[in-house]
């Protein structure tokens, strides 16, 4: 992923930071569509989870801001990502329904989340 994430995308730090956990959770994301989440992997999300329950007051306040509303796209597909990305872990598959319903939403916010970096990138070159 060749996104760079410096000032000119945000100058707010805590929201540059919170905005590379959701890429490391997106890349976990893909991984786990083909292997078993690693010790490494789930040190990553529970830190994701945390910088991001952390910062909730500001976010639901919509205080997260960046200098694009590609990016703002970008974040927002981001944290949509993340919300069923987690429902797909804890749900597990005990119920069979809300788990397929959890993982296409995990799908759909992935492929949303691609776009959105694709798009990024091809404007930097």
């Amino acid at each position: 992923m060749a996104l760079k994430i410096n000032q000119s995308v945000s100058k707010d730090a805590q929201a540059r930071t919170l905005l590379k956990e959701l890429l490391k959770v997106h890349q976990i994301h893909q991984a786990y569509n083909v292997r078993d989440l690693t010790d490494a992997d789930e040190q990553i999300l529970e830190k994701a989870f945390n910088t991001t329950r952390e910062m909730m007051p500001r976010i639901s306040a919509k205080e997260i801001k960046f200098e694009d509303k590609k990016w703002d796209s970008l974040f927002n597909f981001l944290m949509a990502e993340q919300i069923s990305f987690a429902r797909v872990l804890t749900n597990g598959d005990d119920n069979l329904n809300e788990y397929v319903q959890a993982k296409n939403q995990a799908h759909q916010a992935y492929a949303l989340v691609e776009t959105a970096i694709n798009n990024l990138e091809n404007e930097g070159k």
